[in-house]
This record gives C-alpha cells, sequence and structure tokens, in this order.
C-alpha cells in the first residue's frame, strides 16, 4: 500500500507564477506532494508574457508534478507549446491534459479530468475507466447540492452539469474538485453498489469546490490530502449523506412523471414537436385536424387541398390516437408553425430544439431539419402497401437531396441520420449542416463513438434488420443494431454536438426557444427552400 500526497490549487487565472511560489513554500511546510492539480484557467490572456516565456523555457520551474487541462482561455503561446510538445509535457513538472483524461500518477493514483471543452464523446470515452481515486471536472455535477445541510444562495445557484453528475456517479472517486466563486466542502456522499473494495463495505466520495487563487471572496483557494492506494476501506464518517445523484434522479423522475400526458411520448417525437405543446383548434367541431393544419377539406373527394397552391395530396397515415404521435398529421397537438413544406408521403420541418445555434452564419436559422413520412409506421419496410412504401423512400431521399443542395449553397455540408428500430414509433431522418472546416471529422467521430458502444458501421445492411443509418456527403454507412438491446436514441445528436463543439446544446431540452423565435427561424428556413421546394412545382398537381 502505498500513502499518495495531492495538492489541488483553484484557477490560477492571470496569477500562475504566484500560484508556482504557494506550490514551493506548501512543498516545504507540508509536502512533499506528489501531483499538483490545477482547476478552471491555469493561464488566461491577462498573464503576461514574461511570465510565460519563463515557464516554458524552464527559468522558473514548477517544484511538484503538476496537471491542467485545456481551456479557451490559454494564451495563444501555451496553446501553441501544448500543440507543439509530446503527451502535453510543456516544461518540467508541468502536463497539459487535453480536454479530458485519464492519468496515473508514478505511484498509482488514479485522476479523471473533463475540461470545458470535454465533448460528450469525451465524457463517454471517461466512462470507460469504472472508477478512480480522484476526478477534476471544470464544471460541478447537477444534483450535488442535494441532500447537504451546508448549502447557501451562492452553492444553489451555481452552475451544474447533468452530464458531470452522470460521470462521477459511475465513476465514484474518492475526491471530486471543481473551481467556483467560493470554497464549499460538501458532506461526503455514500456510492452504492460500489464493486467491493479492500476491507469490504463502502467508500464515500467528497466534492470540493476551490475558488480562484486571489479572489476577492478571501475564500480558500488550494486543498490538501492524502490518499492510500489500493483503497482501504474505514467506517464511514458520521455525516455522511445518501447519494445526492440517485436523489437527483428521483427527483427528475418525479418531475418527467408529473408532466407526462394520459399516454407516453418517445424522445424522437418530442424532439420536433416537445411536451405540452399547445395549440389552439380553430374550428375543431366542424373540420378535421389534417384542415386546420394543411387547407380546405374537400368532402366530396375526400382529399385535402393544401394551401399556398392548389395541389391536391392522399393522405396515407396510419390513423392513431392524435395524443399518441407527435409526427402524424392527424395530431390535435401538432405545432403548425415547424412544417416547411408537404409532399405527397411526407413532409419537413424544423426540429424543436435545434442543435445548431440559431445565429448560424449564412443561414441565420439552425437550419436543423426533420423529414417524416405520413406513414405511422416504426421503419420504412414496415410499410405494407409497397407502391406506398417505394414513393415514400423516393420522396424523402428527394427532401433530403433538395435540402442538401441548399446547404452545400450556403457553405455548408449535408449531414443526416435515421434510426430504423422495430420499436420505433414513428420513423424519420434529421438533417442537420456541418460548416465546411468541421465535416471532415464527422466520420472518425461516428467511428469512434460506435465503437466505443461496442459496434461499428459497415457499408451495407438488411433492410430488414434494426441499424442506424448515416448519410454522409460522399457516402451511406449503416450501423446494425441488436434489437434486444437498448439504443440511445440521441446517438446521432449527441456525436454531432461533439464535433461542432456544442456541449451545451446536446439535449433538446435546453435549446428550446420561444414560440415567436420558432415561427421566425421557420419562416426563414423556408424562405431559403422555396426555390428547392418541388412541391410547389404545379407540374406535381395530383
Amino acid at each position: 500500500m502505498s500513502i499518495i500526497k495531492i495538492l489541488v490549487f483553484g484557477s490560477p487565472n492571470k496569477n500562475f507564477i504566484t500560484g508556482v511560489t504557494k506550490a514551493g513554500q506548501i512543498n516545504v511546510s507540508a509536502g512533499p506532494f506528489d501531483a499538483l492539480l490545477l482547476l478552471g484557467n491555469a493561464f488566461d490572456s491577462d498573464s503576461r508574457e514574461s511570465d510565460i516565456d519563463d515557464v516554458l523555457s524552464g527559468k522558473i520551474e514548477l517544484p511538484i508534478p503538476t496537471y491542467f487541462y485545456y481551456t479557451k482561455l490559454l494564451p495563444p503561446k501555451i496553446v501553441k507549446a501544448i500543440e507543439s510538445s509530446q503527451n502535453g509535457l510543456i516544461a518540467k513538472n508541468l502536463r497539459c491534459v487535453g480536454d479530458s483524461s485519464i492519468v496515473k500518477t508514478s505511484n498509482g493514483a488514479t485522476i479523471s479530468f473533463s475540461g470545458p471543452e470535454c465533448s460528450i464523446f469525451d465524457i463517454e470515452r471517461l466512462k470507460a475507466q469504472k472508477a478512480v481515486d480522484v476526478m477534476v471536472s471544470d464544471h460541478w455535477p447537477a444534483h450535488i447540492d442535494l441532500l447537504s445541510s451546508s448549502i447557501d444562495e451562492m452553492i444553489s445557484s451555481a452552475p451544474k452539469d447533468s452530464k458531470i453528475s452522470d460521470l462521477a456517479a459511475l465513476l465514484q472517486p474518492r475526491y471530486h474538485f471543481s473551481p467556483g466563486q467560493i470554497f464549499w466542502e460538501r458532506e461526503p456522499y455514500r456510492n452504492q453498489g460500489y464493486l467491493t473494495v479492500e476491507g469490504g463495505g463502502e467508500r464515500p466520495t467528497r466534492f470540493i469546490s476551490l475558488a480562484e487563487l486571489g479572489n476577492s471572496y478571501k475564500s480558500k483557494w488550494f486543498y490538501a490530502f492524502n490518499i492510500s492506494v489500493p483503497y482501504i476501506s474505514v467506517p464511514l464518517p458520521s455525516n455522511t449523506t445518501e447519494n445526492p445523484y440517485i436523489e437527483g434522479a428521483r427527483a427528475t423522475a418525479a418531475e418527467q412523471q408529473a408532466n407526462k400526458r394520459s399516454s407516453q411520448r418517445s424522445t424522437d417525437e418530442e424532439l420536433l414537436f416537445g411536451n405540452g405543446m399547445k395549440r389552439k383548434r380553430q374550428n375543431a367541431e366542424d373540420q378535421s385536424n389534417e384542415d386546420k393544419i394543411l387547407g380546405k377539406f374537400d368532402g366530396k373527394s375526400g382529399q385535402v387541398r393544401k394551401r399556398g397552391n392548389n395541389r391536391v395530396f392522399r393522405s396515407h397515415m396510419k390513423a392513431v390516437d392524435p395524443s399518441s404521435c407527435f409526427f402524424c398529421l392527424s395530431n390535435s397537438q401538432l405545432a403548425q408553425h415547424f412544417i416547411v413544406a408537404i409532399g405527397d408521403e411526407s413532409y419537413i420541418a424544423t426540429a424543436k430544439g435545434p442543435l445548431p445555434s440559431p445565429t448560424s452564419e449564412r443561414l441565420d436559422c439552425p437550419g436543423h431539419i426533420i423529414i417524416i413520412p405520413f406513414a405511422h409506421q416504426p421503419t420504412l419496410i414496415s410499410i405494407e402497401d409497397e407502391s406506398s412504401r417505394t414513393q415514400t423512400k423516393l420522396e424523402m431521399d428527394k427532401f433530403r437531396a433538395r435540402v442538401s443542395e441548399l446547404y452545400l449553397e450556403q457553405g455548408y455540408h449535408p449531414v443526416a441520420f435515421d434510426i430504423q428500430k422495430s420499436s420505433n414509433i414513428h420513423f424519420h431522418i434529421q438533417m442537420v449542416p456541418v460548416p465546411n472546416a468541421k465535416i471532415s471529422l464527422v466520420e472518425e467521430a461516428f467511428f469512434q463513438a460506435a465503437e466505443t458502444n461496442g459496434m461499428k458501421f459497415v457499408d451495407e445492411s438488411s433492410l430488414e434488420q434494426d441499424f442506424f443509418r448515416l448519410y454522409l456527403p460522399n457516402k451511406t454507412l449503416y450501423m446494425p443494431l441488436d434489437s434486444s438491446k437498448r439504443f440511445d436514441l440521441q446517438f446521432g445528436r449527441k456525436v454531432l454536438a461533439s464535433v461542432l463543439e456544442l456541449p451545451d446544446r446536446v439535449d433538446w431540452r435546453n435549446c428550446v426557444q420561444d414560440e415567436a423565435d420558432e415561427e421566425r427561424d421557420a419562416e426563414r428556413f423556408k424562405q431559403l427552400f422555396a426555390k428547392y421546394d418541388f412541391t410547389n412545382d404545379e407540374s406535381n398537381l395530383v
């Protein structure tokens, strides 16, 4: 068994040299320490050039092996040194671990780092570690303040991230550090289900937030501690609480259950229309829901005449309870303002809670589009009528081709994906515009994410089999799915969020806009799509 001494500093920012001096003093008085972990910004844009030069040249040397993670505030000289370094070692005893990393010290301590630029893919990769001694994250974990008796308003209002709480719940670190405005040491919490450790029993987690070095609150900015490797179980401290993440999950589940309507709605349906979307019925007693959405109903022919032109289209929708499917046009809750164009077998709509930012350059709208068939089926092959199935595929492909042309003209590359899974409710295709500078990263990102989840992409797949399909500008790839296992319906969005460096937009619920903004973005996309919209071609009248 080894006893390892670790020192942790809050964000140094422009005070890196002061931090080096303090580290030397603490190392002499309380050390020697095996590692120094820096939270937040090791350097920032206000760091003096001469200080940076002194560090990189070795004129100023750190007394302890020191680790920091990448942030956008790092000065150009530091970034350049990182890029040209071997394994992030930019000076003696000073190493950048990148956006995320698992570091094992020379004497066996395992440390997990997740910086502010840590993507969903990075998080998934870190989860493979299973357990660590120390966890460092730039963000506080969601729900960490639950069950604690030592919180105040500043702690309750501190920004928190559910991805970090998910990671912490899995890694079950002995110590978890994050930067904050003030110092806060939470009571230890239990890690139920932790695999047996030496001596049996459990090992608790201590979460600690450190203020930045030189903070105006005069709050504690460093923390020193010892750990034994391997861990030897000891009695839990008397102030140990239950696990806050389990409590948070219960609270979230209860809230979600309370908000559910009488019937279940799938997440992929809500991605377009949301939960609880209320639309006023207009003369609902006198006209069908299709009439309300699409135009005048012809009682003689039993067909709907589309607004904006004189074309009549035939509905091939499967009759369903309006509350059971938010992709079906027969749903009385359908939010009309998302719809962009309606064909004979399918329609396209802007996405609720879009992945790209509403301020995307050139498009002036997110550009996240969903292509939805009328047929209420889990997969394309499930459409029983062969003619309808063929026409649905051809029309959806045509919509995808036309949207792709729009993206390319506006300086973006089209990336689309769909999930053909027998347990789906209503299949659809999602399309996202990817900037030219990012498109080369997409294929590898999906390959790595598939590998992380124990799957792989292939060039072909049987339409009878469940699969995830990825449409790239120059190829189509398939990832076969095990129908007996759960598959994350947000897989495609998560990977693209990583590529586009949009960690805050992974969950569509965090991206929901006001209805006025949704209408504006949909109208903007309609304007862009107008010259590609084959449904406005009078030759298509039927």
